[in-house]
């Protein structure tokens, strides 16, 4: 039976729910029905993959669902959809290669636990602005009320304050990855200590949930790894948090084994609070940095802080080698903003630059752009900037996500409202998604096709 008659006769039976910012039928498409693992065949991943990047909405709570090949955008409000537990507020996404199922994270609130939701996605018809999906599990990862568990921080220099939205009151779940070549995703709860591990066969939680290793796990922003989900790299984004986390992986349970953690710099001078982390291959990768200056939590044993850096991490040799600095000007050769992501495609490094953590919060945000040909010696090529390459007022570039094939770059500013797409072949901006789509705050961004 084919995908089309497999479609119609589930939605006959299960009364298949269609969510759209419009009243529209529904013409079936052919997604690929395969899990991660399945995908990884080259011939069925190029078969099923579909060019879908997805997003939610801080403020107004909806769903967004990207076509970067035909640049349309599609809006649905899941609280429409039978067995969506209410009105939460929405963090981050997942998508698997064939956009036949969703992952949705929330945060928890007085009256609502924290979750994983698992949606099915039965088609996308983008010339009518539907969408065809259900529920397929809500998990629950926090009880309501639960406070958040972050260190308390203080200020301790001009340079450096605290922003409130690094000190989250409510658990918060993030940095969903994948582990390829398995039936694995893996979402950390950056507010506390633990990585959840969802079997996505089942979309339950896995043997291996969850996981709490102590000096490890706190305060990570995914678990990121390699083409051969050999080796596993987690950041510590919070301040001072000065490691990369290295993990191997029992690819039967899902379970990480901690091997090491990598320092960016040491004791007496080092950069801290990292978003991400990019491979490079399966040994090398690279992490950028955010934190400006000393904090309270700094040891007074510490000379000073590393600004906003970029660094090549050795995950087998447990080294980290800075290999680019700040720049104070926004032509200057290095970092201009804190930095929030990074990416390479087709030799070129791109960093995502946000104004997210001095005392001029989201005055503007920048993409810079270096050739990486010697990945020790990034030579600069330019920045796109507000009110120039990017939209007036853009601020905050805050996540990037590479389409599968490389040939965009796809840029999400929570603050000022854009999807941003990049053609990564002329750096140029290609694509403007914004206010006049209906978007306010898109945050979790995510590729169908990618590991994160």
């Amino acid at each position: 039976m084919d995908f089309k008659a497999k479609f119609l006769k589930a939605s006959m039976l299960a009364g298949l729910c269609l969510v759209s910012v419009q009243a529209a039928s529904l013409q079936a498409q052919n997604f690929g029905q395969g899990s991660p693992a399945m995908l990884n065949n080259q011939n069925v991943y190029n078969q099923y993959l579909q060019p879908v990047v997805t997003a939610i909405d801080y403020h107004t709570r909806m769903v967004y669902l990207f076509n970067y090949e035909e640049d349309k955008v599609i809006t649905l409000d899941p609280r429409n959809l039978q067995g969506w537990p209410g009105d939460i507020p929405l963090q981050h996404t997942l998508i698997l290669p064939g956009a036949d199922k969703l992952y949705i994270t929330s945060d928890n609130t007085d009256d609502h636990p924290a979750y994983i939701i698992a949606l099915n996605v039965y088609g996308i018809d983008w010339d009518n602005n539907t969408v065809s999906l259900s529920v397929e599990s809500v998990l629950q990862t926090e009880a309501p009320g639960t406070p958040a568990e972050l260190p308390y921080v203080e200020q301790t220099n001009p340079k450096q304050p605290i922003p409130t939205w690094v000190t989250a009151r409510a658990t918060q779940i993030h940095g969903p990855t994948l582990l390829p070549y398995t039936d694995y995703a893996y979402f950390t709860k950056w507010t506390s200590d633990e990585v959840r591990v969802i079997d996505l066969k089942t979309s339950d939680f896995a043997e291996a949930d969850p996981i709490i290793i102590p000096g490890y796990t706190e305060q990570t922003h995914g678990i990121n790894f390699n083409q051969s989900g050999t080796i596993g790299l987690g950041t510590g984004y919070f301040f001072d948090n000065n490691v990369i986390d290295v993990y191997t992986v029992n690819r039967q349970t899902g379970a990480l084994n901690p091997v090491k953690q990598i320092m960016l710099g040491d004791e007496k001078r080092y950069a801290a609070f990292t978003h991400f982390v990019y491979w490079l291959d399966e040994r090398y990768a690279l992490t950028a940095s955010m934190q400006l200056d000393k904090t309270s939590l700094t040891p007074p044993s510490t000379n000073n802080i590393i600004p906003p850096s970029v660094w090549l991490i050795d995950a087998v040799d447990g080294t980290a080698t800075q290999i680019l600095n700040r720049t104070n000007t926004v032509n200057g050769p290095g970092v201009f903003r804190s930095a929030s992501d990074l990416a390479v495609v087709g030799g070129k490094l791109y960093i995502a630059e946000e104004d997210s953590l001095d005392n001029t919060f989201a005055r503007d945000g920048y993409i810079s752009i270096f050739d990486l040909s010697d990945r020790t010696k990034p030579k600069f090529i330019k920045r796109l900037r507000p009110g120039y390459e990017l939209p007036e007022g853009f601020a905050v570039a805050h996540t990037l996500s590479p389409t599968p094939d490389n040939r965009y770059l796809l840029l999400a500013s929570w603050v000022s409202g854009y999807v941003i797409k990049i053609d990564t072949l002329t750096d140029t901006v290609a694509k403007v998604f914004g206010p006049s789509d209906g978007l306010v705050m898109p945050h979790g961004i995510y590729a169908a096709g990618g590991n994160r």
